[in-house]
Order: C-alpha cells, then structure tokens, then sequence
C-alpha cells in the first residue's frame, strides 16, 4: 500500500485519529511519518494541521454514502488564495493549505472543520486566564520558576527549595498548576 501522504513510498505505518467521532486510518511511510512526529514536536502548527485536514477530507470519503458531505466537485466555491494560487479544490484534494493567506481566503469554509477538530475555529491558549489577579498569579509563579531553575543551576538546594514552597503556595491560593 501506497503512503497516503506522499504516494510515492511504500507506508508502514497506521496512524489513528478521530475525525467526526469515527475512526480514520491514514497510512504513512517512514519519511511521512517522521515528518509528522517532528511537526508535533517541534510545535509546527502548520503541519500538524495540514495533516488533521487532510485526515478529515481522506475521512469523508471513507465515510457510508449517507454520511458523507454532499458538495459534489461542480458545486466547490471556486476560490483561489490570492498570495500562492492555491485554489479550494486543490486543498480539498490535497488536504494541504498553501500558505498562511489560505487561511484567510479560504475562512468560511475551513471554519467548520476547525470546529469539528477542535471544538472552536479561535485559539483560546493552554488555559485563558480570566482575571487579571489570575494574570499576575501567572507571571509570579513563572518568574518564580525561572529563579528556581537558577538556583539549582547554581546548585544552590536551599533556595530552590524556598522558591519551590513558594510556588506550590501560589498554586494553593489561585488553584492553578504548579
């Protein structure tokens, strides 16, 4: 079986996501593969999404004739990024974005998808904080942090241990994370 990324290479491997609350199965060479794992690792936003969105779009078609999203090719917008030339059909095809003014020419329509990957088409962080004490809770316990990490870099225990009581103390008081 053919990669299901590149079709060139032979895959080896079965990656899992669930797209729409059913199982798609994409199939993956090694360099795809690798690729992959190093969008996610390095924090490549781009590429992890690309490969999301093309996970939906190659789940579509896996889907039962009745599941599936009636917008037959001829009825595709027929929209094309103004930045790189990348037009709708080519994503929907490919399942890859051209560039970041794709996002933008292509909003209306990769909305709904982002919002059946991630629950909301705007990013919202690791956790929004909702009050500005929580925001100055925030920055006291990283600056805390930072000092701490220095301490022990310094090998100085005694004090990374005041610091480290210091922070577990604030994330007592504001419920946060240590």
């Amino acid at each position: 079986m053919l990669c299901e990324e590149c079709n060139n290479r032979e895959a080896r491997f079965a990656v899992t996501m669930n797209v729409n609350g059913e199982s798609v199965v994409r199939h993956l060479c090694p360099e795809c593969m690798r690729a992959m794992n190093a969008n996610m690792r390095g924090g490549n936003i781009a590429g992890v999404l690309s490969a999301i969105l093309s996970a939906i779009t190659a789940g579509e078609g896996m889907r039962r004739p009745e599941m599936r999203e009636k917008e037959p090719a001829e009825q595709l917008p027929d929209i094309t990024c103004q930045r790189c030339g990348t037009t709708y059909v080519q994503f929907r095809k490919s399942g890859r974005l051209g560039c970041p003014g794709c996002y933008e020419a292509f909003r209306e329509q990769l909305r709904p998808m982002l919002q059946q990957v991630s629950g909301g088409a705007q990013h919202a962080g690791r956790r929004p904080l909702e009050t500005l004490e929580a925001q100055r809770t925030r920055s006291r316990q990283e600056e805390l942090t930072r000092l701490m990490q220095q301490a022990v870099a310094l090998e100085d225990f005694e004090t990374a241990a005041l610091l480290r009581d210091q922070i577990h103390a604030l994330a007592e008081e504001g419920g946060a994370d240590a």
